[in-house]
């Protein structure tokens, strides 16, 4: 059993895509727990190469082993493709709930869009989700500006509770070329400029880059396995920004990056992928920082004097 879904959102939410396994989630979560995380991402198609529901029964099974089901803010996800379809959404996210021995998600969002879906009919079927209380809200992942745009004015038009948040990726390297098909980035002014305009909070995936602050030289960048999304000379020397910032801060690179996607001027909730405990702790610990509108800039043009040097 669970609590009713808060309406307070978390800093930051740690991903549940990689941990099927209670050896291998349970350390990483307890870490993450310990370190004052209360807020996980989940999804009805995470570790379904390994077995069908394997990670969300896994996070189900940690959180019951601590005692704290009705603690956790749980971002849940599904209507995957090829299911995007509005008769799918409900039956998902009851499985979902069964999986992790919940009745209900803090915020429930559609994992994909199916543009051959007018988006009011997906607005229709979520907003009866929140109205149930099987949801405390709704939200898009992987949508276009266009289509959150519709959906938000579908909502608006009928009267219907509106998308709370969207799910696109977002971090201070650019995704060149997408990670999986089907996914969309929020890197640009446009959605910028509306995040901004409406107050709609941003969860960005690979918020931090997905481990490219971590190289050893960011010149790896060029040929390593992440040089197909995510090279660019651009990003390269983003990488470099982000090293020296960290060095004078004290904070790691990934830090520094995790801290630039927090500091926007528009509502952001990081999604973060550590592996290990120690990479939760180095999040934990960056999730404190926020910086400045000039270090910002710096870091993603490297124009102006970074503020203070």
């Amino acid at each position: 059993m669970s609590s009713a879904p808060s309406a307070e959102r978390p800093p930051v939410l740690l991903g549940t895509s990689a941990f099927g396994q209670n050896e291998r989630a349970f350390p990483v979560y307890d870490a993450y727990w310990e370190g004052g995380g209360r807020a996980f991402d989940t999804a009805w198609l995470y570790g379904h190469a390994y077995g069908p529901g394997c990670c969300e029964r896994t996070f189900g099974a940690w959180a019951a082993s601590r005692g704290v089901e009705k603690d956790v803010w749980v971002l849940a996800k599904g209507a995957h493709t090829p299911e995007c379809l509005p008769d799918r959404v409900e039956a998902q996210l009851a499985e979902s709930l069964e999986r992790m021995g919940r009745d209900d998600a803090a915020l429930y969002m559609l994992h994909r869009d199916n543009p051959e879906v007018p988006a009011g009919e997906f607005v229709t079927v979520l907003a009866q989700l929140v109205q149930r209380g099987l949801t405390g809200a709704y939200g898009m992942s992987n949508w276009s500006l266009a289509r959150v745009k519709e959906a938000v004015a579908y909502a608006r038009a009928h009267g219907l509770p509106e998308p709370a948040g969207v799910s696109n990726q977002f971090s201070l390297i650019d995704m060149v070329r997408p990670i999986y098909s089907g996914t969309v980035s929020a890197n640009d002014p446009q959605w910028r400029a509306w995040l901004a305009e409406e107050g709609m909070c941003l969860y960005p995936w690979a918020s931090q880059g997905r481990g490219a602050h971590a190289l050893a030289d960011p010149d790896e960048l060029r040929t390593g396995p992440l040089a197909e999304s995510w090279y660019s000379e651009a990003n390269t020397a983003r990488l470099r920004r982000a090293r020296e910032l960290a060095g004078r801060k004290g904070i790691s690179s990934t830090g520094i990056a995790l801290a630039w996607t927090l500091s926007q001027p528009f509502p952001v909730v990081a999604l973060i992928g550590p592996r290990q405990p120690e990479e939760v702790r180095d999040s934990l610990t960056a999730m404190t920082y926020r910086l400045t509108g000039p270090e910002r800039e710096w870091l993603e043009s490297g124009e102006g004097v970074l503020p203070g040097h």
